[in-house]
């Protein structure tokens, strides 16, 4: 399950990144150009490293990554950025906020599974006690030890068990 989510998350990051990179192309005022560019090249950075290196460090970057655009996007839709306003209604628009919302929620899923697995490492269950034989009658004493189905009807075999 966590390489699966891992696996969605890292192509979230690389359809955001594809995104951003057409973005990038297109005609923008000021800084918001090159700040595409630069979600263009992390993507696949954080990508490769969430593939790659199997450290929480890296779904904190995705998730990171994810709300740092979705709310830089939101932010943009709502008062404008650089007296721009643009609205909610390209498909590029449409794939970055889906594959953002996958980093985010992919993401807190895999930090969710994380967390849970080092609390269960750190925690391990008590050990289920052993079989225990039940205690067999000869006569008037009492064996232990014996394994098998030995009854009056079945005795045990002669000098072994």
């Amino acid at each position: 399950m966590k390489a699966a989510l891992r696996i969605a998350v890292a192509a979230g990051l690389l359809g955001s990144a594809g995104v951003h990179l057409y973005l990038s192309t297109q005609p923008a005022s000021g800084i918001i150009g090159p700040l595409f560019l630069l979600n263009a090249i992390a993507g696949p950075l954080i990508a490769i490293g969430l593939l790659f290196w199997r450290h929480r460090l890296m779904v904190w970057l995705a998730v990171d990554f994810g709300v740092a655009t979705l709310g830089a996007y939101t932010l943009g839709q709502t008062i404008g950025v650089f007296a721009d306003m643009p609205h909610f209604s390209t498909p590029p628009e449409y794939l970055a906020a889906a594959t953002e919302a996958v980093c985010v929620v992919g993401g807190a899923l895999l930090l969710f599974l994380h967390r849970r697995d080092a609390k269960a490492a750190a925690n391990p269950p008590a050990e289920p006690p052993g079989y225990v034989l039940p205690i067999l009658l000869e006569g008037d004493r009492e064996v232990v030890g014996r394994t098998g189905p030995w009854t009056a009807e079945y005795p045990a075999p002669e000098g072994g068990r």
